[in-house]
Protein backbone atom coordinates (compact mmCIF):
# COMPACT_ATOMS: atom_id res chain seq x y z
CA UNK A 1 0.00 0.00 0.00
CA UNK A 2 1.42 3.87 -0.34
CA UNK A 3 0.70 6.34 2.83
CA UNK A 4 -2.43 7.20 1.46
CA UNK A 5 -3.54 3.88 1.50
CA UNK A 6 -2.01 3.08 4.34
CA UNK A 7 -3.76 6.21 6.36
CA UNK A 8 -7.03 5.04 5.11
CA UNK A 9 -6.75 1.98 5.90
CA UNK A 10 -5.51 2.70 9.48
CA UNK A 11 -8.59 5.59 9.79
CA UNK A 12 -11.08 3.14 9.00
CA UNK A 13 -9.82 -0.13 10.35
CA UNK A 14 -8.52 1.43 14.21
CA UNK A 15 -10.36 -0.30 17.20
CA UNK A 16 -13.33 0.89 18.32
CA UNK A 17 -12.11 1.36 21.55
CA UNK A 18 -8.08 3.23 21.79
CA UNK A 19 -5.74 2.99 24.83
CA UNK A 20 -7.33 4.63 28.05
CA UNK A 21 -4.59 7.13 27.89
CA UNK A 22 -5.77 7.99 24.18
CA UNK A 23 -8.89 8.31 25.26
CA UNK A 24 -8.44 10.77 28.43
CA UNK A 25 -6.35 13.16 26.34
CA UNK A 26 -9.09 12.85 23.80
CA UNK A 27 -11.79 13.87 26.55
CA UNK A 28 -9.43 16.86 27.89
CA UNK A 29 -9.48 18.59 24.07
CA UNK A 30 -12.48 17.69 23.87
CA UNK A 31 -13.46 19.76 26.44
CA UNK A 32 -11.21 22.82 26.25
CA UNK A 33 -12.78 22.92 22.42
CA UNK A 34 -16.22 22.71 23.96
CA UNK A 35 -15.28 25.76 25.97
CA UNK A 36 -13.66 27.60 22.74
CA UNK A 37 -17.15 26.90 20.91
CA UNK A 38 -19.36 28.42 23.44
CA UNK A 39 -17.34 31.18 24.19
CA UNK A 40 -16.37 32.09 20.23
CA UNK A 41 -20.11 32.27 19.88
CA UNK A 42 -20.40 35.58 21.37
CA UNK A 43 -17.39 37.01 19.74
CA UNK A 44 -17.73 40.19 17.20
CA UNK A 45 -17.14 37.14 14.14
CA UNK A 46 -20.69 35.36 15.75
CA UNK A 47 -22.30 38.66 14.53
CA UNK A 48 -21.32 38.20 10.66
CA UNK A 49 -20.97 34.19 10.07
CA UNK A 50 -24.37 33.68 12.30
CA UNK A 51 -26.39 35.59 10.47
CA UNK A 52 -25.22 34.44 6.99
CA UNK A 53 -25.03 30.94 7.70
CA UNK A 54 -28.91 31.30 8.88
CA UNK A 55 -29.63 33.16 6.14
CA UNK A 56 -28.41 30.16 3.64
CA UNK A 57 -30.14 28.04 5.61
CA UNK A 58 -31.33 24.52 4.49
CA UNK A 59 -31.86 20.88 5.94
CA UNK A 60 -31.88 21.30 9.65
CA UNK A 61 -29.37 18.63 10.65
CA UNK A 62 -26.86 19.83 12.74
CA UNK A 63 -26.67 22.16 15.86
CA UNK A 64 -24.74 25.56 16.04
CA UNK A 65 -23.37 26.29 19.15
CA UNK A 66 -26.15 29.40 20.81
CA UNK A 67 -29.08 28.29 18.65
CA UNK A 68 -31.97 26.55 18.37
CA UNK A 69 -31.67 26.53 14.41
CA UNK A 70 -30.13 23.66 13.46
CA UNK A 71 -28.13 23.88 9.69
CA UNK A 72 -26.92 21.37 7.29
CA UNK A 73 -23.64 19.23 8.49
CA UNK A 74 -20.90 21.08 6.61
CA UNK A 75 -22.39 24.45 7.31
CA UNK A 76 -22.91 23.95 11.01
CA UNK A 77 -19.41 22.75 10.72
CA UNK A 78 -17.94 25.80 9.27
CA UNK A 79 -19.48 28.01 11.57
CA UNK A 80 -18.94 25.99 14.55
CA UNK A 81 -15.05 25.63 13.02
CA UNK A 82 -14.69 29.59 13.10
CA UNK A 83 -16.54 29.81 16.68
CA UNK A 84 -13.89 27.87 17.92
CA UNK A 85 -10.94 28.97 16.35
CA UNK A 86 -11.67 32.93 16.66
CA UNK A 87 -10.44 33.29 19.98
CA UNK A 88 -7.07 31.69 19.05
CA UNK A 89 -7.20 29.66 22.69
CA UNK A 90 -7.77 26.31 21.28
CA UNK A 91 -5.15 23.69 22.98
CA UNK A 92 -1.89 23.32 20.45
CA UNK A 93 -0.26 20.12 18.88
CA UNK A 94 3.30 20.05 18.86
CA UNK A 95 4.29 21.33 15.79
CA UNK A 96 1.23 23.63 15.60
CA UNK A 97 -1.47 22.83 13.92
CA UNK A 98 -4.61 24.30 15.46
CA UNK A 99 -6.40 20.29 14.87
CA UNK A 100 -9.71 21.21 17.48
CA UNK A 101 -11.09 23.92 15.25
CA UNK A 102 -10.71 21.50 12.16
CA UNK A 103 -11.78 17.78 13.29
CA UNK A 104 -14.28 18.65 16.05
CA UNK A 105 -16.73 20.53 14.15
CA UNK A 106 -16.69 18.12 11.88
CA UNK A 107 -16.64 15.29 14.00
CA UNK A 108 -19.52 17.35 15.83
CA UNK A 109 -21.94 17.80 13.26
CA UNK A 110 -22.11 14.36 11.49
CA UNK A 111 -22.31 12.83 15.11
CA UNK A 112 -25.23 15.19 15.81
CA UNK A 113 -26.48 14.31 12.78
CA UNK A 114 -26.46 10.29 12.63
CA UNK A 115 -26.98 10.28 16.66
CA UNK A 116 -23.42 8.78 16.97
CA UNK A 117 -22.15 7.76 20.64
CA UNK A 118 -19.64 9.57 22.88
CA UNK A 119 -17.11 6.88 22.50
CA UNK A 120 -17.22 7.13 18.67
CA UNK A 121 -16.97 11.13 18.61
CA UNK A 122 -13.64 10.56 20.84
CA UNK A 123 -12.52 7.91 18.60
CA UNK A 124 -12.89 9.95 15.44
CA UNK A 125 -11.74 12.56 17.18
CA UNK A 126 -8.11 11.12 18.23
CA UNK A 127 -8.09 9.55 14.69
CA UNK A 128 -7.98 13.04 12.77
CA UNK A 129 -6.03 14.10 15.11
CA UNK A 130 -3.38 11.81 14.29
CA UNK A 131 -3.71 12.37 10.72
CA UNK A 132 -3.56 15.95 11.03
CA UNK A 133 -0.38 15.90 13.05
CA UNK A 134 1.08 13.37 11.57
CA UNK A 135 0.89 15.05 8.49
CA UNK A 136 2.23 18.67 9.84
CA UNK A 137 5.12 16.79 11.87
CA UNK A 138 6.43 15.03 8.32
CA UNK A 139 6.47 18.50 6.71
CA UNK A 140 7.51 20.60 9.53
CA UNK A 141 11.09 21.84 7.59
CA UNK A 142 9.12 22.26 4.43
CA UNK A 143 8.45 26.33 3.29
CA UNK A 144 4.82 26.24 3.72
CA UNK A 145 5.42 30.20 1.54
CA UNK A 146 2.61 31.88 3.58
CA UNK A 147 0.35 28.94 3.52
CA UNK A 148 -1.72 28.63 7.45
CA UNK A 149 -1.54 25.05 8.78
CA UNK A 150 -5.04 24.35 9.80
CA UNK A 151 -5.73 25.62 5.60
CA UNK A 152 -3.37 22.75 4.56
CA UNK A 153 -3.54 19.72 7.02
CA UNK A 154 -6.77 20.47 8.38
CA UNK A 155 -9.37 19.14 5.83
CA UNK A 156 -7.33 15.70 5.83
CA UNK A 157 -7.93 15.56 9.80
CA UNK A 158 -11.52 17.01 9.67
CA UNK A 159 -11.88 14.04 6.75
CA UNK A 160 -10.49 11.96 8.64
CA UNK A 161 -12.88 12.39 11.48
CA UNK A 162 -15.50 12.34 9.31
CA UNK A 163 -15.14 9.61 7.61
CA UNK A 164 -14.67 7.69 10.54
CA UNK A 165 -18.10 8.40 12.31
CA UNK A 166 -20.08 7.46 8.95
CA UNK A 167 -18.20 4.41 9.33
CA UNK A 168 -17.13 4.48 5.72
CA UNK A 169 -14.75 1.90 4.54
CA UNK A 170 -11.00 1.94 3.76
CA UNK A 171 -11.34 2.87 0.09
CA UNK A 172 -13.56 5.23 0.92
CA UNK A 173 -11.74 6.77 3.30
CA UNK A 174 -8.88 6.96 0.75
CA UNK A 175 -11.89 9.08 -1.91
CA UNK A 176 -12.07 11.15 1.16
CA UNK A 177 -8.98 12.00 1.39
CA UNK A 178 -8.39 12.89 -1.77
CA UNK A 179 -11.22 15.27 -1.88
CA UNK A 180 -10.28 16.85 1.09
CA UNK A 181 -6.77 17.48 -0.37
CA UNK A 182 -8.02 19.13 -2.79
CA UNK A 183 -9.90 21.89 -0.72
CA UNK A 184 -6.66 22.63 1.24
CA UNK A 185 -4.76 26.84 1.78
CA UNK A 186 -5.24 29.62 4.17
CA UNK A 187 -3.04 32.51 4.22
CA UNK A 188 -0.78 33.82 7.30
CA UNK A 189 -1.16 37.13 5.78
CA UNK A 190 -4.72 37.10 7.22
CA UNK A 191 -3.72 36.37 11.19
CA UNK A 192 -4.91 39.37 13.03
CA UNK A 193 -8.33 39.34 10.82
CA UNK A 194 -11.76 37.87 11.59
CA UNK A 195 -10.72 35.69 8.22
CA UNK A 196 -7.99 33.44 10.22
CA UNK A 197 -10.71 31.98 11.87
CA UNK A 198 -12.30 30.61 8.48
CA UNK A 199 -9.64 28.37 7.84
CA UNK A 200 -10.31 25.90 10.35
CA UNK A 201 -13.72 26.44 9.93
CA UNK A 202 -13.49 25.63 5.84
CA UNK A 203 -11.31 22.27 6.61
CA UNK A 204 -14.22 21.06 9.26
CA UNK A 205 -16.73 21.91 6.00
CA UNK A 206 -14.60 20.01 3.91
CA UNK A 207 -13.79 17.33 5.73
CA UNK A 208 -18.11 16.74 6.20
CA UNK A 209 -18.58 17.35 2.61
CA UNK A 210 -15.87 14.72 1.77
CA UNK A 211 -17.91 12.30 3.60
CA UNK A 212 -20.69 12.46 2.89
CA UNK A 213 -19.90 13.29 -0.95
CA UNK A 214 -18.25 9.90 -0.90
CA UNK A 215 -20.86 8.10 0.86
CA UNK A 216 -23.16 9.01 -2.34
CA UNK A 217 -19.99 7.79 -4.75
CA UNK A 218 -17.54 10.59 -5.46
CA UNK A 219 -14.63 9.53 -6.40
CA UNK A 220 -11.28 10.79 -6.09
CA UNK A 221 -7.21 10.16 -6.48
CA UNK A 222 -6.34 7.27 -4.08
CA UNK A 223 -2.96 8.36 -4.69
CA UNK A 224 -3.29 12.22 -3.54
CA UNK A 225 -0.42 12.44 -1.13
CA UNK A 226 2.23 10.67 -3.42
CA UNK A 227 1.11 12.13 -6.35
CA UNK A 228 3.52 14.24 -8.44
CA UNK A 229 0.97 16.93 -8.86
CA UNK A 230 -0.49 16.15 -5.44
CA UNK A 231 -1.03 17.17 -1.85
CA UNK A 232 2.91 16.73 -0.46
CA UNK A 233 4.56 18.05 -3.87
CA UNK A 234 2.44 21.23 -3.87
CA UNK A 235 2.97 21.88 -0.21
CA UNK A 236 5.89 20.30 0.97
CA UNK A 237 7.86 18.96 -1.54
CA UNK A 238 11.26 17.04 -0.99
CA UNK A 239 10.93 18.44 2.52
CA UNK A 240 8.40 15.99 3.64
CA UNK A 241 9.47 12.99 5.58
CA UNK A 242 7.50 9.99 4.36
CA UNK A 243 8.70 7.82 7.31
CA UNK A 244 7.89 10.47 9.91
CA UNK A 245 4.30 10.44 8.30
CA UNK A 246 4.14 6.48 8.95
CA UNK A 247 6.36 6.21 11.89
CA UNK A 248 4.25 4.08 14.72
CA UNK A 249 0.98 4.03 12.81
CA UNK A 250 -1.78 2.80 15.02
CA UNK A 251 0.73 2.04 17.61
CA UNK A 252 1.69 5.42 18.62
CA UNK A 253 -1.00 8.59 18.89
CA UNK A 254 -0.42 11.99 18.60
CA UNK A 255 -2.95 13.24 21.13
CA UNK A 256 -0.31 10.79 24.23
CA UNK A 257 3.31 11.19 22.41
CA UNK A 258 3.93 14.02 22.10
CA UNK A 259 1.15 15.60 23.46
CA UNK A 260 -0.33 19.07 23.48
CA UNK A 261 0.02 22.43 24.73
CA UNK A 262 -3.00 23.99 26.52
CA UNK A 263 -2.92 27.34 25.88
CA UNK A 264 -2.97 29.37 29.57
CA UNK A 265 -3.65 32.56 27.47
CA UNK A 266 -6.33 33.63 24.35
CA UNK A 267 -3.53 34.58 22.28
CA UNK A 268 -0.99 33.44 19.74
CA UNK A 269 1.14 30.40 20.77
CA UNK A 270 4.49 32.44 20.80
CA UNK A 271 2.68 35.21 22.90
CA UNK A 272 2.24 32.67 25.66
CA UNK A 273 6.00 32.83 27.14
CA UNK A 274 6.17 36.66 27.20
CA UNK A 275 2.81 37.07 28.97
CA UNK A 276 3.82 34.85 31.42
CA UNK A 277 6.97 36.07 31.97
CA UNK A 278 5.77 39.59 32.27
CA UNK A 279 2.55 38.38 34.79
CA UNK A 280 5.43 36.24 36.99
CA UNK A 281 7.68 39.44 36.93
CA UNK A 282 4.81 41.65 37.62
CA UNK A 283 3.05 39.63 40.41
CA UNK A 284 6.97 38.97 41.84
CA UNK A 285 7.85 42.63 42.31
CA UNK A 286 4.55 44.16 42.46
CA UNK A 287 5.07 46.50 39.49
CA UNK A 288 3.03 49.94 39.76
CA UNK A 289 2.53 50.05 35.68
CA UNK A 290 2.66 54.40 36.11
CA UNK A 291 6.48 53.46 37.26
CA UNK A 292 7.51 51.56 34.34
CA UNK A 293 10.03 53.53 31.98
CA UNK A 294 11.19 51.38 29.61
CA UNK A 295 10.18 47.53 28.53
CA UNK A 296 12.58 45.33 26.77
CA UNK A 297 10.69 41.79 25.16
CA UNK A 298 13.41 39.08 24.03
CA UNK A 299 10.58 36.97 22.33
CA UNK A 300 10.43 33.22 21.65
CA UNK A 301 11.14 33.65 17.58
CA UNK A 302 11.63 36.74 16.32
CA UNK A 303 9.29 37.55 13.39
CA UNK A 304 8.13 40.72 11.50
CA UNK A 305 4.88 39.55 11.39
CA UNK A 306 4.58 39.13 15.63
CA UNK A 307 5.91 42.56 15.93
CA UNK A 308 2.64 44.90 15.63
CA UNK A 309 3.72 47.62 18.27
CA UNK A 310 0.13 49.62 17.24
CA UNK A 311 -2.10 46.51 16.91
CA UNK A 312 -5.48 47.94 15.18
CA UNK A 313 -8.04 46.02 17.46
CA UNK A 314 -7.84 43.52 20.39
CA UNK A 315 -8.10 41.09 17.52
CA UNK A 316 -5.12 42.05 16.24
CA UNK A 317 -3.21 42.42 19.55
CA UNK A 318 -3.31 38.67 20.00
CA UNK A 319 -0.62 38.24 16.93
CA UNK A 320 1.71 41.50 18.79
CA UNK A 321 4.29 40.23 21.50
CA UNK A 322 4.00 44.37 22.58
CA UNK A 323 0.36 44.11 22.89
CA UNK A 324 0.67 41.03 24.87
CA UNK A 325 3.39 42.08 27.54
CA UNK A 326 1.14 45.64 27.24
CA UNK A 327 -1.59 43.70 28.87
CA UNK A 328 -0.14 41.60 30.85
CA UNK A 329 1.39 44.58 32.88
CA UNK A 330 -1.31 46.50 33.08
CA UNK A 331 -4.75 44.41 33.21
CA UNK A 332 -5.45 42.08 36.67
CA UNK A 333 -6.16 38.94 34.21
CA UNK A 334 -5.26 38.02 30.83
CA UNK A 335 -8.15 36.65 29.59
CA UNK A 336 -10.85 36.69 26.61
CA UNK A 337 -11.30 40.95 27.81
CA UNK A 338 -7.95 42.02 27.96
CA UNK A 339 -8.75 41.23 23.88
CA UNK A 340 -11.05 43.66 23.09
CA UNK A 341 -10.87 46.55 21.35
CA UNK A 342 -12.12 48.94 24.46
CA UNK A 343 -9.11 47.52 25.97
CA UNK A 344 -6.91 47.80 22.99
CA UNK A 345 -7.38 51.70 22.90
CA UNK A 346 -7.65 51.87 26.33
CA UNK A 347 -5.14 55.05 27.88
CA UNK A 348 -3.06 52.61 30.20
CA UNK A 349 -2.32 49.66 27.30
CA UNK A 350 -1.46 52.99 25.02
CA UNK A 351 1.03 54.33 27.10
CA UNK A 352 2.52 50.99 28.08
CA UNK A 353 2.90 50.36 24.29
CA UNK A 354 5.09 53.76 23.68
CA UNK A 355 7.12 51.78 26.25
CA UNK A 356 8.16 48.60 24.76
CA UNK A 357 10.69 47.23 22.11
CA UNK A 358 11.68 43.59 20.91
CA UNK A 359 15.35 42.32 21.54
CA UNK A 360 16.79 39.65 19.08
CA UNK A 361 18.29 36.85 21.16
CA UNK A 362 20.24 34.56 19.30
CA UNK A 363 20.33 32.34 21.94
CA UNK A 364 16.26 31.67 22.23
CA UNK A 365 16.01 28.49 20.39
CA UNK A 366 12.83 28.62 18.07
CA UNK A 367 11.31 25.35 18.64
CA UNK A 368 8.80 25.73 21.00
CA UNK A 369 9.73 22.46 23.02
CA UNK A 370 13.00 24.29 23.73
CA UNK A 371 12.06 28.00 23.32
CA UNK A 372 12.22 30.71 26.51
CA UNK A 373 11.23 34.19 26.76
CA UNK A 374 12.43 36.73 28.76
CA UNK A 375 10.81 40.30 29.71
CA UNK A 376 13.11 42.94 31.48
CA UNK A 377 11.25 46.16 32.99
CA UNK A 378 13.01 49.59 33.89
CA UNK A 379 11.31 51.76 36.63
CA UNK A 380 11.41 55.28 37.00
CA UNK A 381 13.60 54.42 40.13
CA UNK A 382 16.70 53.47 38.00
CA UNK A 383 15.76 49.74 38.79
CA UNK A 384 15.97 47.12 36.53
CA UNK A 385 14.07 43.96 36.61
CA UNK A 386 14.02 40.47 34.76
CA UNK A 387 11.23 37.36 34.19
CA UNK A 388 11.80 34.45 32.58
CA UNK A 389 9.24 31.80 31.01
CA UNK A 390 10.59 28.78 29.93
CA UNK A 391 7.65 26.56 30.14
CA UNK A 392 4.33 28.58 30.71
CA UNK A 393 1.25 26.46 32.61
CA UNK A 394 0.12 23.98 30.13
CA UNK A 395 2.66 23.43 27.89
CA UNK A 396 4.59 20.19 26.75
CA UNK A 397 6.62 19.48 29.36
CA UNK A 398 4.46 21.21 32.34
CA UNK A 399 1.19 20.28 32.05
CA UNK A 400 -1.77 22.26 33.28
CA UNK A 401 -3.63 20.25 36.23
CA UNK A 402 -6.83 19.24 35.84
CA UNK A 403 -8.21 22.12 38.65
CA UNK A 404 -6.39 24.74 36.66
CA UNK A 405 -7.96 23.61 33.56
CA UNK A 406 -11.00 24.12 34.60
CA UNK A 407 -10.57 27.67 35.90
CA UNK A 408 -10.02 27.96 31.66
CA UNK A 409 -13.27 26.27 31.05
CA UNK A 410 -15.47 27.57 32.68
CA UNK A 411 -13.71 31.34 32.01
CA UNK A 412 -15.01 30.27 28.43
CA UNK A 413 -18.37 28.93 29.61
CA UNK A 414 -19.15 31.76 31.22
CA UNK A 415 -18.38 34.18 28.62
CA UNK A 416 -20.12 32.40 26.43
CA UNK A 417 -23.20 32.51 28.34
CA UNK A 418 -23.59 29.12 29.74
CA UNK A 419 -22.57 29.91 32.96
CA UNK A 420 -25.36 28.60 35.08
CA UNK A 421 -24.78 24.99 32.24
CA UNK A 422 -21.49 24.67 32.84
CA UNK A 423 -21.03 21.89 35.25
CA UNK A 424 -23.59 19.98 32.99
CA UNK A 425 -21.11 20.50 30.23
CA UNK A 426 -18.54 19.60 31.75
CA UNK A 427 -20.11 16.22 33.18
CA UNK A 428 -20.87 15.34 29.91
CA UNK A 429 -17.57 15.56 28.31
CA UNK A 430 -16.14 13.84 31.61
CA UNK A 431 -18.29 10.85 31.18
CA UNK A 432 -18.04 11.29 27.04
CA UNK A 433 -17.28 7.49 26.71
CA UNK A 434 -20.43 6.50 28.12
CA UNK A 435 -22.78 8.62 26.23
CA UNK A 436 -25.10 6.05 24.16
CA UNK A 437 -25.99 9.57 22.05
CA UNK A 438 -23.98 12.93 21.46
CA UNK A 439 -27.24 14.32 20.43
CA UNK A 440 -27.11 14.80 24.78
CA UNK A 441 -24.44 17.18 23.84
CA UNK A 442 -24.98 18.88 21.09
CA UNK A 443 -28.82 20.01 22.48
CA UNK A 444 -27.40 21.58 25.36
CA UNK A 445 -24.65 23.81 22.91
CA UNK A 446 -27.68 24.81 20.65
CA UNK A 447 -29.49 25.90 24.40
CA UNK A 448 -26.54 27.42 26.09
CA UNK A 449 -28.03 31.04 26.20
CA UNK A 450 -31.85 29.70 25.69
CA UNK A 451 -33.77 31.24 28.64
Amino acid sequence: MNATERIASFVSGAPAALPQPVVEAAKVAILDGVANLVAGSVQPLAGVVRPYANHRGGTPESVVVGQAQRLPAPLAAWVNGAFLHCLDYEIQGYPSAHGTSSILPAALALADKAGASGAELITAYALGWDVQQRMRTAGVHADLRGFHPPGVVGPLGAAAAAARILRLDAEQTLMALGYAASHTGGLFANNGTMTKATHPAAAASAGVEAAELVALGLTANPSVLEDPRGHVAAFFGAAFDWDVLLDGLGERYHLVDPGFSIKPYPAEIYMQWPIDAARELRAREGIDPERVVSVVVEPPVFRADLSRPRPRSGLDGKFSYEYCVAVALTQDAVTIDAFTDVVCHSAPVARMLERITLRENPDIPSDKATTWARVTVTLDDGRELQGTCTRYPGAIGRPMAREQHLVKVEDCLRAGGAGDRASGLIDLVADLENLPDVRALTERLGAVRDG
